[in-house]
């Protein structure tokens, strides 16, 4: 499993997309992987540019 990465570096990558740079090539730029780059921008398309919460998920009681 692959560890968090900074929120700042999401910021920088979105940030070059806006400015015309490509996914890979901001990938490229900042050292994350091509498929890292186009989930951030597509997420930030959508509104959602913040990361997903982490921890385990929290099942609902099975008897209730």
């Amino acid at each position: 499993m692959g560890c968090a990465l900074s929120n700042d570096l999401r910021d920088r990558v979105l940030k070059a997309s806006q400015e015309g740079v490509s996914a890979r090539q901001a990938a490229a730029r900042f050292g994350v992987s091509a498929s890292t780059a186009i989930r951030w921008i597509a997420l930030a398309g959508h509104g959602e540019a913040g990361p997903r919460k982490t921890g385990p998920r929290q099942f609902p009681a099975l008897i209730p």
